[in-house]
C-alpha cells in the first residue's frame, strides 16, 4: 500500500479541489428489489452533519421523515423493535424510517449483491453463510511482448535486464485485496465466507461506490438490506451494533491491515494482538478535518473505510498532496520530526480510521527499528519533493498553460509538431508494448508547437485513484499510475480521468477469480482499465524509444516549460 504520510511528494496545483460527482444509486441494491421512489443524497455531509462547502445538495436529517423506500418485505417499527441488532436506538427515529430496510431471504447460489454495479444499501446477515468473493479474473493485461522485428528483439532485450514491475506490485499490496467487508481477501484466493452479524456493502451504502465484490448465499440466507439512514441509527444508536462490528475488525482484519503494508509486514503476532485491544476506532464525515496542518502531532492513523484528500498551504493556495484509501496510513510525519502535523487530512466521504496514540506509535519504533528506518527514509524523501514541488508552483503563473490543464501532469508525453512527420510509429510501439493493446492515442490539445497526446499524466491530483471499491489503482514512487491485475471492471476510475486517459478493454477469459454460472451463460464480456505505466519495465518509454525523428518526448511540464526553455 501507498505509504502516505503527512506530505506525500504528489503536489497539484491549488484551486483542483473539487472531486466528481458521485454515482447515483440506480440500477438493482442487491439481488432482488429496489428502491422505490428514491434520489440519493450527494455524498455531503452525514446525516446529521452540516453539507461539506463546496458540494450542492444534502443529505436528509434522520429527525425528518424519510421518502426513502426500499421494495421488498420492509420490517415494521415493532419488528425493528424486537430485534436485538436495534437494541438502544431511538423509536422515534426508527419510525420516521420505517420503509428504510427490508427482509431479504436468499436460495443457495442466488446472487446477494454482484462487484462493479452501483447501489446504495448495506447488507447485515441475520440468518446463513455467504460467499463473498471477486468473480472477475485476477489477471495481467500486459502478458507477452511483441518480438517480432527489430524493435521487437531490441525491447525483448532490454525487458530482459530490468525487474519486472508485475511482482513488485504484489508484494508492495501485501497479496490482499480490500473490498468492502469485515476483512479483505487475498490474492492467491479471493474468496472468503461471510456468516451472521457480518455486515457488508458499508461504503456503498454510505457514499456511494461500486460493489466491490460479488457475494452468494451458500446455503438458505436471511439479511437485512438497509439504506444510509437506518445504518447511520445503527452505528450511532447502538452500542451493541458498534462494538460488534469494531470486535469484528479488530479481531478478523486489523492483523492483515497492518502487515498488507510492507513497513509494518514484521510486526509480531504478539505486538499486534497488545496493539489490538489499544487501537481506537472512530468515524468522520465527508468534508470534517481528520488533522491540520500546524497541529500537534499525536497518533498515526489508518484508513479502514473510506477516501482522506492530504493538501498543504502555500502562498497560491492549497496543494493537494494526494489521495488516500483503505489500506494506506498517514500522520507519521509529525510523529518522526518535529512534532507538528506538515499537512492537512479531510474526509472526502464518509471515512473510518484506526487510530494509534503517539506512545504506542513510539513503543512500535523503539521495538521494530526496521520500521523506523523504512518510515523516516520515506519520510525524508518526501519533504525533499514537496519543498521542490512547492518551489516549482510558486514560479509559474501562464494562463493557457493552467487552462489546458497541464499544470497537474508530473510526466508528460508532448509530440514536437515540428518534427512529427504523423507516421504512427509511437503508437504501434505502445501497442506492441502492450500486447496489442495500445495507451496512446496521437491527438489531443495543443500548446505552443507541442500536441499533448491522449495517455496518463501521473497528475499531481489524480482524480482516477478517487473511489475504487477493491484499491486497484495506485500510484508508485516513481509516479505511474498502476492498475493491480484485481481491478473488476466498475469503470469508476476512467470516468473520474478528467483527461480521457484512462480506458476499458475486453480480457481473454482466465487467471484467478469465481466466475458465476450467470454470467457463463450470457458470455457476458469481462473488462479491466487500462492506462499508461510509463513503460516502468523498460529504461525508456516505448512511444520516445521508437519516434524516429525524436519528436516524442517525456517530460516535467513545469521544469520543461519554466526552466529548461528559459536556458
Amino acid at each position: 500500500m501507498t505509504a502516505a504520510g503527512d506530505g506525500i511528494a504528489n503536489a497539484s496545483a491549488g484551486g483542483r479541489s473539487d472531486v466528481p460527482a458521485r454515482p447515483g444509486a440506480t440500477g438493482r441494491n442487491g439481488g432482488r428489489g429496489g428502491v422505490a421512489n428514491y434520489n440519493p443524497p450527494v455524498s455531503g455531509a452525514d446525516t446529521d452533519q452540516p453539507n461539506p462547502e463546496g458540494q450542492d445538495g444534502a443529505a436528509p436529517t434522520l429527525d425528518e421523515p424519510t421518502e426513502m423506500r426500499l421494495e421488498g418485505d420492509a420490517l415494521s417499527l415493532e419488528e425493528m423493535l424486537a430485534m436485538p441488532v436495534f437494541a438502544g436506538c431511538s423509536n422515534a427515529l426508527l419510525k420516521k424510517n420505517v420503509g428504510a430496510v427490508v427482509r431479504r431471504r436468499y436460495a443457495p447460489g442466488e446472487i446477494i449483491c454482484r462487484e462493479g454495479e452501483f447501489g446504495s444499501t448495506a447488507f447485515y446477515i441475520l440468518e446463513g453463510e455467504a460467499d463473498v468473493y471477486i468473480a472477475t479474473p485476477v489477471a495481467h493485461l500486459q502478458g507477452r511482448v511483441a518480438t517480432r522485428g527489430l524493435f521487437g528483439s531490441i525491447r525483448t532485450f532490454l525487458q530482459s535486464l530490468v525487474k519486472s514491475p508485475a511482482a513488485e506490485t504484489t508484494g508492495t499490496m501485501g497479496r490482499m485485496i480490500p473490498i468492502d467487508g469485515p476483512f479483505d481477501l487475498s490474492l492467491d484466493e479471493p474468496e472468503a465466507t461471510l456468516g451472521q452479524n457480518d455486515l457488508f456493502g458499508e461504503m456503498t451504502c454510505m457514499s456511494f461506490y461500486p460493489r466491490s465484490a460479488t457475494v452468494r448465499a451458500r446455503g438458505d440466507v436471511v439479511v437485512l438490506e438497509m439504506l444510509r439512514n437506518i445504518l447511520d441509527i445503527l452505528k450511532r444508536g447502538s452500542k451493541d451494533f458498534k462494538k460488534q462490528i469494531d470486535d469484528s475488525y479488530r479481531e478478523r482484519a486489523l492483523a492483515s491491515h497492518l502487515r498488507s503494508m510492507p513497513l509494518f509486514a514484521g510486526l509480531t503476532d504478539e505486538f499486534v494482538a497488545d496493539l489490538r485491544g489499544r487501537v481506537e476506532l472512530v468515524s468522520y464525515a465527508p468534508g470534517k478535518v481528520i488533522c491540520a496542518q500546524g497541529d500537534e502531532a499525536d497518533r498515526l492513523y489508518l484508513i479502514r473505510i473510506g477516501f482522506v484528500k492530504v493538501t498543504q498551504s502555500s502562498p497560491g493556495g492549497e496543494v493537494i498532496l494526494h489521495y488516500l484509501h483503505r489500506g494506506d496510513y498517514f500522520g507519521e510525519m509529525g510523529l518522526l520530526g518535529g512534532g507538528h502535523r506538515t499537512a492537512s487530512c479531510v474526509a472526502l466521504d464518509h471515512v473510518e480510521l484506526v487510530e494509534i496514540d503517539r506512545a504506542d506509535f513510539e513503543l512500535m519504533m523503539e521495538q521494530y527499528p526496521a520500521v523506523r528506518t523504512g518510515m523516516q527514509a520515506k519520510a525524508d524523501a518526501h519533504r525533499v519533493q514537496n519543498a521542490r514541488r512547492m518551489e516549482q508552483l510558486s514560479s509559474v503563473s501562464v494562463d493557457e498553460f493552467l487552462e489546458q490543464g497541464l499544470m497537474q501532469a508530473q510526466n508528460l508525453l508532448l509530440i514536437d509538431l515540428d518534427k512529427c512527420t504523423r507516421c504512427d510509429e509511437c503508437v504501434r510501439a505502445c501497442a506492441a508494448s502492450h500486447e496489442s493493446v495500445t495507451r496512446l492515442i496521437r491527438d489531443g490539445l495543443r500548446y505552443e508547437n507541442y500536441l499533448v497526446p491522449t495517455t496518463c499524466r501521473s497528475c499531481h491530483d489524480p482524480l482516477c485513484m478517487i473511489g475504487c471499491p477493491v484499491g486497484s489503482i495506485r500510484r508508485r514512487e516513481t509516479l505511474e499510475i498502476i492498475i493491480e491485475d484485481w481491478c473488476i471492471g466498475c469503470s469508476l476510475c476512467a470516468k473520474n480521468c478528467p483527461y480521457g486517459n484512462i480506458n476499458m478493454h475486453v480480457i481473454e477469459e482466465g487467471g484467478k477469480g469465481k466466475a458465476d454460472a450467470e454470467d457463463t451463460k450470457k458470455a457476458k464480456p469481462q473488462e479491466k482499465a487500462i492506462t499508461c505505466d510509463l513503460c516502468a519495465d523498460l529504461p525508456e518509454p516505448s512511444c520516445v524509444y521508437a519516434c524516429p525523428h525524436e519528436a516524442a518526448h517525456r517530460v516535467n511540464p513545469m521544469e520543461f516549460f519554466f526552466v529548461e526553455q528559459k536556458k
